[in-house]
């Protein structure tokens, strides 16, 4: 059976699941005939009386959904006519699409996706949230069982270039890739001066080191992989912009991790932008009284040192130059000096309004009521990996850890507890 073939909630589950087995029984061999299954984490809307229409969403960026049954649909690729995977409503706000296809292929295939539709956005994992999610895994994983960490930090704002900013291929290097490739996306790397590696270690070993280690080494903060291991064989490899590639031999527990992720995002999420929001509320005290005051928080960004005025310039230039910009920003930037700018902006994720002002210690970003709390994960994100690894980032008065660490609290269960009872 094929994917086109896939008629029911069912038949879309076994083939995933006799998929991944096969697959991770090739992986063993050391030779695979096949693409891995991999899982993007998307981001839609907040949650409104209103609910999206996926179909629509991704018929306007050149895609076309074939609803199956319950939450689940098939998903057409307009151009070529081919069935490229599915894509299941696993949170009202997160869908998730899943693929087999060459990952050379879909992972462009989902970024021209995204940038087609300001309605859709990917899940934006910093290295803040990898160090949340890191302790998870130390918690559930014997000592003696291996770990797998990436680490990513690009100077691209160092180097005056006038190409356009945009993500790469992340799994290229870490994954299933031709030799070719590899070499290729190595000396990207090596021109854009990045400290980008691999570390596979012992839990227990990593555990004791990585801490010292960041502290010496600042790249280290900026995480852009982890795995999680799985029940059985294999683990499942989490991306910083919400790539999941699977390499365990079951689906299920796949899935029940991608599960146990988007409930901890999404808490944080809607927590942030509770404590972020930006509006007028009036206050009436007595009946003959009637208060406006203002409610909400800056998020504050404080660089661990102050950029240098070459990175400053060509950060702002090259953001706000292009409209495929890593930050996925719009704006005019004002200077108000050589080391600082404000900007009256938009996210153009749903086009909602931003106001950032960027000096060459710190970002200061004021998201109005209605401003998608992604924004935040992706500013966090893209100034770990591109600017600042050991960046501080505030809400207020509260630390951006703390909202990723109290969500992760309140999910009771863990990745191997949280996808049961669904099928």
């Amino acid at each position: 059976m094929s994917l086109d073939m896939v008629q029911t909630r069912e038949q879309a589950v076994e083939f995933l699941e006799g998929y991944s087995f096969e697959r991770k029984e090739e992986l063993d061999r050391r030779k695979t005939t096949a693409g891995l299954v991999k899982s993007y984490l998307l981001e839609t809307v907040p949650q409104a009386p209103v609910h999206l229409d996926l179909s629509s969403v991704f018929e306007s960026a050149g895609a076309r959904l074939d609803h199956i049954d319950g939450d689940m649909s098939k998903v057409w690729d307009a151009q070529s006519g081919r069935c490229i995977g599915l894509l299941e409503e696993l949170l009202p706000r997160h869908p998730v699409f899943y693929s087999n296809e060459d990952v050379r292929v879909i992972d462009r295939w989902v970024r021209d996706l995204v940038n087609a539709t300001p309605f859709l956005d990917r899940l934006w994992l910093s290295g803040w949230t990898f160090d949340r999610l890191w302790e998870k895994v130390v918690q559930i994983n014997p000592g003696r069982r291996y770990g797998r960490l990436a680490f990513e930090h690009q100077n691209v704002f160092e180097v005056d270039s006038e190409a356009p900013e945009e993500e790469g291929d992340e799994e290229l290097e870490l994954g299933d890739a031709p030799d070719e490739v590899l070499v290729e996306r190595t000396e990207l790397v090596r021109e854009r001066r990045a400290s980008r590696f691999t570390v596979v270690e012992r839990i227990e070993v990593l555990k004791e080191r990585l801490p010292r280690l960041q502290e010496i080494y600042h790249p280290l903060y900026s995480i852009s992989q982890l795995r999680f291991p799985a029940v059985g064989r294999g683990g499942h490899d989490f991306y910083y912009n919400g790539k999941v590639t699977n390499r365990s031999d079951s689906f299920a527990d796949h899935r029940a991790h991608l599960l146990y992720v988007l409930k901890i995002y999404k808490q944080a999420t809607e927590a942030t932008e509770r404590a972020a929001w930006y509006a007028r509320e009036r206050i009436q005290e007595l009946p003959a009284t009637d208060f406006t005051t203002l409610r909400g928080a800056p998020v504050v960004m404080r660089f661990s040192e102050p950029l240098t005025p070459q990175v400053f310039e060509q950060w702002i230039s090259s953001t706000f130059r292009h409209k495929r910009n890593r930050f996925r920003l719009w704006g005019t930037p004002i200077p108000l000096g050589s080391k600082k700018v404000h900007v009256y902006g938009a996210d153009r994720h749903l086009w909602q309004r931003i106001f950032l002002e960027i000096t060459t210690r710190h970002l200061i970003a004021v998201l109005p009521e209605g401003t998608c709390g992604n924004t935040i994960h992706r500013l966090v994100t893209n100034v770990q990996h591109f600017v600042d690894p050991a960046v501080e980032v505030w809400v207020g008065d509260q630390r951006y850890q703390d909202f990723i660490r109290t969500a992760a609290e309140q999910q009771e269960e863990g990745p191997h507890d949280s996808g049961r009872g669904r099928g």
